[in-house]
C-alpha cells in the first residue's frame, strides 16, 4: 500500500473483530501502520488455502508480532562455531486474522481474529524507528544511494548528504547505515555478468573521445573477461616527465568482484599525486620507473624483479610502520616504544655501514636495506603515504577509476600562474629558483635556503667541506664541491633521495660565491611545465606576457588535439600550413616575422594580394571613363 493509501486510515487506527478491507495487502500495511503506532512490529504468519473450481486460491492469512514464537535452537560443533544472532521472540500472542468473505459480487477480507495482548514492553516513539521492519529505504533514496555510492562516497558521507537534502537533523533518517551497507552490497551481487562489458563499453568510448587513450583486457578459460587495463592519454604523458617513481598499490579491492585494483600511482612537480594508470609497460613505450614502492607480498616481489630488472624494488616505509605493532608490540612490552624510536632513528641514517652496523638484525628480520641513494620523491614520507591512501579510497567503483583524471595537477598549474612566490631571504638563488620551480618545489628547496643560515661551512681541503649547526661544536656533513664540473654533493644524500638541494649543500654554494644553482640540481621533473619544454638555441627569449601567452597556447593545443582523433588531424593539417607560412616569412632583425598580406584600400574593392595602384575594379572603371570620353563616342 502506498503511503498515500495509508493515510486513508491515519486518522482512524482502530481495529476489530468485523472490520472490512479490500484486500489482505490492504488489511497487511493498515496492522504495520498500527503497530508502529503502538511501538510494535508485525511479521506475516501462516496463510491457509484451498481448491474453488480446481483453483488454488488463499482464503485466510495470519498476521502477528514480531515477536510470536520461540527462537530455534541449532545445533552447531564446537569445531563450526559461527556468530550466534540474538532473538528477540519471546513467544508473543498478539495477532490478526483476517479472512476472504463474499459480499454479492464483491469480495472484502474481514478481520475474524484480533488480539493485542502483548508479553513484552511497548516501544515509544523514538525507538521505534530502529526495528528492522520500519528501516525499508524509499525507492528514490535507493537511486541515489547507489549514486553517491558509484562516484565513491561512504555510507557516513551517503547519510549526511541524504540527511542535508530532506533537511532533518544527524541521525533522524527513518534507516540505519547498516541499512546503506547491507542493500550496497545486495545490489553489488546483481548483473556481474554485465559490468565487465560495460566497462570494456567504457572504454572503448573514452578511445573514441581521447584517441591517445589504451586499453586492454584478457579472457579466462570460460571466455569471461578475467583483467583489464587503462591509461588516458595526458597520463601516459605525465609518467614520461614524472614516472621516475612509481607506487603500485594492490592493497585496495573492488567488493563488488572481490577482486584487486591495481593502480599506478606518482607524484607530480606540482607535489599532488596523480594518477598514471592500470597499465602495462608496453603502453609507455616500454620505459621502467627508476623506484617502485610496493606492499610486502612476495608474489609481487618476483613479479617485479622479472618484468622489470633494472627497476628498485622496495617495500613502502609506511606499509613496514603500520606492522611494526604486530610484529614487535607483544615481544618487547614495555620497550616496544624504545624501539620504535631506535628503529626511526636508524632509517633516518645517512651512512650505510652505520646503518648496517647498527642494524643488523633488522635486515634479516624486515628483510630492508639502504635507501638514500635511491630517488623517491618524497614517496615514503607519512604525508605522502595519507595523500596516496585518501587519493586511492577515491577509487570504490571500476567506472570511476576508469575516469578519473589528474584534475589536482590541472589546477595546481592554474595556481601557478597568478601566486607569486614569497621571497624570505636575500639570497639571489632564491630568486633565481623561484623563477624556475614550481611553487610546491620552490617551497621546498626555499626552506633549505633559509635553514642554511644557521649553517658553518668549514674548508677541509681544495673540494671538501664540514658544514654543521651553529650551536654543533663537533660533528656535521660532509660536502663535496667540485668547482671545475660544477658539481656539489652531501653525505646527507637528501638531493639524491628526494631531488630537492639540501641546506648543508646551499651553504657551500653561499658561501662561493653562487648567484645561481647549477641547472644539475633543479631536476626538470620538480619544473614548471614551460621548462620542461626543450629550449632552442635559435629561439630568443622574451620577458613579455606575448611569449608566456604563446606558450600558453601550444599547450592548450596541445590538450585539446589530443582528446579525438579527428582533432589531432584537423590540427596536424592546420600546423603544416602555419609552419609553412613561418618558413616563407622574411627575416627582419634577426627574427622571423611574418610577411604582411597587401589590402586594396580602392572604394568597395577590399581585396587582397593587389593595393589601388593595379586594383581590377579600378582598371576597369577608368576604362569606361575613357571610352565614354571619347570624342568618336
Amino acid at each position: 500500500m502506498t503511503s498515500e493509501r495509508i493515510g486513508e486510515y491515519a486518522n482512524d487506527l482502530t481495529l476489530y473483530k468485523g472490520k472490512l478491507f479490500n484486500s489482505d495487502t490492504y488489511a497487511y500495511n493498515f496492522y504495520c501502520l498500527f503497530a508502529k503506532t503502538y511501538g510494535f512490529s508485525v511479521r506475516r504468519g501462516h496463510s491457509y488455502r484451498r481448491n474453488k473450481n480446481n483453483i488454488e486460491e488463499i482464503y485466510k492469512r495470519k498476521f502477528i508480532c514480531h515477536r510470536a514464537g520461540v527462537a530455534k535452537q541449532n545445533k552447531i560443533s564446537e569445531v563450526e562455531k559461527q556468530r550466534r544472532r540474538k532473538s528477540s521472540r519471546c513467544n508473543c500472542s498478539a495477532k490478526l486474522l483476517i479472512s476472504k468473505r463474499t459480499f454479492g459480487f464483491e469480495e472484502k477480507w474481514m478481520v475474524t481474529c484480533f488480539e493485542n495482548s502483548h508479553n513484552h514492553v511497548l516501544l515509544d516513539e523514538k525507538e521505534i524507528r530502529f526495528l528492522p521492519a520500519y528501516r525499508d529505504i524509499p525507492i528514490n533514496d535507493q537511486a541515489r544511494i547507489l549514486l553517491l555510492s558509484k562516484v565513491g562516497c561512504s555510507v557516513s558521507l551517503i547519510m549526511r548528504v541524504l540527511e542535508a537534502e530532506k533537511g532533518i537533523e544527524a541521525g533522524h533518517l527513518p534507516f540505519l547505515d547498516k541499512d546503506i551497507r547491507n542493500f550496497i552490497k545486495s545490489q553489488s551481487s546483481i548483473d556481474k555478468d554485465n559490468d565487465a562489458s560495460d566497462v570494456l563499453k567504457l572504454c572503448k568510448g573514452l578511445k573514441d573521445k581521447d584517441y591517445a587513450f589504451q586499453y586492454d583486457f584478457t579472457l579466462d578459460e570460460n571466455n569471461k573477461s578475467e583483467h583489464i587495463i587503462w591509461v588516458f592519454g595526458d597520463s601516459i604523458r605525465a609518467y614520461e616527465a614524472f614516472g621516475d617513481v612509481v607506487v603500485f598499490d594492490t592493497t585496495y579491492r573492488i567488493n563488488r568482484y572481490d577482486m584487486p585494483l591495481g593502480l599506478w600511482v606518482g607524484v607530480d612537480n606540482h607535489g599532488n599525486s596523480i594518477f598514471f594508470g592500470c597499465s602495462f609497460v608496453r603502453f609507455v613505450k616500454g620505459k621502467c620507473p627508476q623506484t617502485i614502492l610496493t606492499d610486502q607480498d612476495h608474489a609481487l616481489k618476483e613479479a617485479v624483479s622479472t618484468e622489470l630488472p633494472n627497476t628498485k624494488h622496495v617495500f613502502c616505509i609506511w606499509h613496514i610502520a603500520t606492522k611494526l605493532p604486530t610484529w614487535f608490540s607483544f615481544l618487547l612490552g614495555t620497550e616496544y616504544d624504545d624501539f620504535k624510536t631506535e628503529f626511526y632513528r636508524l632509517y633516518n641514517l645517512e651512512c650505510e655501514s652505520d646503518f648496517e652496523q647498527q642494524w643488523d638484525f633488522m635486515v634479516e628480520r624486515f628483510h630492508v636495506t639502504y635507501l638514500k641513494e635511491f630517488f623517491f620523491a618524497g614517496m615514503t614520507t607519512t604525508g605522502r603515504s595519507e595523500s596516496i591512501n585518501s587519493y586511492i579510497k577515491r577509487f570504490l567503483d571500476v567506472g570511476v577509476a576508469v575516469n578519473i583524471r589528474n584534475q589536482a595537477g590541472e589546477e595546481a598549474r592554474m595556481r601557478q600562474k597568478y601566486h607569486n612566490p614569497l621571497m624570505k631571504t636575500i639570497f639571489p638563488i632564491e630568486e633565481h629558483a623561484a623563477s624556475i620551480l614550481t611553487l610546491y618545489a620552490f617551497e621546498l628547496l626555499q626552506h633549505e635556503i633559509e635553514l642554511s643560515a644557521k649553517y658553518a661551512a668549514t674548508a677541509i681541503d681544495n673540494d671538501s667541506y664540514s658544514v654543521r649547526h651553529h650551536t654543533k661544536l663537533d660533528g656535521g656533513r660532509s660536502v663535496t664541491w667540485i668547482k671545475e664540473k660544477n658539481s656539489i654533493y652531501c653525505s646527507c644524500k637528501q638531493f639524491e633521495f628526494s631531488g630537492i638541494l639540501c641546506r648543508h649543500a646551499i651553504r657551500v654554494l653561499l658561501k662561493n660565491d653562487y648567484f645561481s644553482i647549477p641547472k644539475e640540481y633543479l631536476p626538470s621533473r620538480w619544473r614548471r611545465e614551460s621548462s620542461l619544454i626543450p629550449q632552442s638555441r635559435h629561439i630568443i627569449n622574451y620577458n613579455d606576457n606575448s611569449f608566456v601567452e604563446f606558450r600558453s597556447l601550444v599547450q592548450c593545443l596541445e590538450v585539446e588535439s589530443l582528446k579525438t582523433k579527428d582533432r589531432v588531424e584537423v590540427a596536424t593539417k592546420e600546423l603544416k600550413k602555419v609552419i609553412h607560412y613561418l618558413k616563407g616569412s622574411r627575416a627582419k632583425g634577426g627574427v622571423e616575422v611574418a610577411k604582411k598580406s597587401r589590402h586594396c584600400h580602392y572604394p568597395n574593392c577590399g581585396g587582397t594580394d593587389h593595393d589601388s595602384r593595379n586594383c581590377p575594379i579600378k582598371r576597369k572603371k577608368d576604362s569606361l571613363l575613357a571610352s565614354q570620353s571619347s570624342p568618336n563616342k
